[in-house]
Formats: structure tokens, sequence, C-alpha cells
């Protein structure tokens, strides 16, 4: 088994031992199919995964069903979709007293593209992980190839801006990596300049996600 997967799996076993049950919402991408493997290895019995929408709708429902437990529940219909979807994962969490589980990747935080409303998810299993790594893992556990390659550019779906969903993933690690110090500046020379340029714009428009206040000053 992979180092980086044996990793994840120690630490989920830690850090979700407390949890009384794990509430995750799955959509049929890399990201979330992962996360949902990495919870059933240890936490089988106490995972539960929910798709919001049309059964249909789900891709790969079988590889799901055969990992674990996932329910289909019906999209809500009042307000942005994102936002209602989450309202109403917070809302069963809370009644279920679990834990609400999240997928975004170290790509999504630090370009910090996430929705507001997904900060209502509290653990947050691949935060640390690049998505071009994700996309390695995924192949490593056996998530089904076509959950793979919907996910090889950032999904319009889930709210990714059309420019955004042009650039391939591996391009944005790069960029990514050299904003915070992982990689030296000619690497990223060597990309397109009108994409570095727009995801420069992109990651500068976005950080306030990521520093947004949590508590007040202490008096």
């Amino acid at each position: 088994m992979d180092k980086r997967i044996d990793r994840l799996l120690s630490w989920i076993e830690t850090e979700a031992e407390r949890a009384h049950r794990l509430l995750l919402p799955v959509s049929g991408g890399s990201d979330s199919a992962l996360v949902f493997w990495l919870l059933n290895q240890h936490y089988h019995a106490k995972t539960v995964g929910i798709f919001a929408g049309a059964a249909s709708k789900l891709r790969e429902r079988a590889w799901f069903d055969w990992v674990g437990n996932v329910e289909v529940v019906a999209q809500p219909t009042d307000g942005e979709a994102e936002t209602a979807r989450w309202a109403m994962f917070s809302v069963r969490a809370r009644s279920e007293n679990a834990w609400l589980v999240g997928s975004r990747n170290r790509t999504e935080d630090v370009l910090g593209t996430f929705s507001i409303a997904s900060r209502a998810a509290t653990f947050l299993p691949i935060a640390g992980i690049w998505k071009s790594d994700v996309m390695e893992l995924c192949a490593k556990v056996g998530v089904p190839t076509s959950i793979r390659e919907s996910s090889r550019r950032a999904d319009l779906a889930c709210g990714r801006p059309a420019a955004l969903a042009q650039i391939p993933w591996h391009v944005t690690d790069t960029f990514l990596r050299y904003r915070v110090g992982e990689l030296e500046h000619r690497l990223v020379a060597e990309l397109d300049r009108e994409q570095v340029n727009y995801l420069e714009q992109v990651y500068r428009d976005n950080q306030f996600r990521r520093h947004l206040p949590r508590c007040g000053p202490q008096l």
C-alpha cells in the first residue's frame, strides 16, 4: 500500500475514533470517492455517504454500495443549490450526533475556490492532499476509471468557473506549489502564461475564504 494512504488511514483511525457517526456528502467525483473509501476502511459501521439528487445521477453507484453505505436523498429546492445541500447536511448531522465530513483537497483549500457553505464540514481528511495526488491515490485504491476521468478538470456542477475548468489539475497544482514555496519559479515559467495569470487572479480574489475570522478577541 502507498505510504500516503497508510498515513491517511492512521490519521483517520486516531482522529475519528471519538465520532459517533461520520456523515459524508458524496458527489460521484474523485475527492468524495477517496474520502468515502478511506473512512470505510476503519469505520465502516459508522460511515454514511449522502448523495443529493436522483439515484441515477450518482456515478458508479455499485462501487459506492460495495465500499460502504450510501443513501440517496432529494435535492433541496429552496435557495441556491449548494447552500441548500450543505444546510440539509448540517441539520442531519446535528440530529444524528454525527461529524459532518468534507472532501475539500489542498488544491481547493490553497486556491480558495471552496464555497463558504462548505465550511459547515469540520472534518477534512484530504485537505492536505493536492488534487494531483488525490487522482493518483484514487487509482491505487480502485476508484472506478469513470469517476477519475470525470475529475480531470474542475467541475462546473460544483460551482467552479468555466475558465478554471479548462485548466488541467497538474497545471493548477504546479502554480500553487510554487505559490506556497514548494517549487522553483522556473517550473511555473514553463506553463502557459495566460493560464498562470488567470490562476494568480483567482488565487488573490479568493484568499479571504482561507482567512475568515472564527473567534473574536479575548477581552
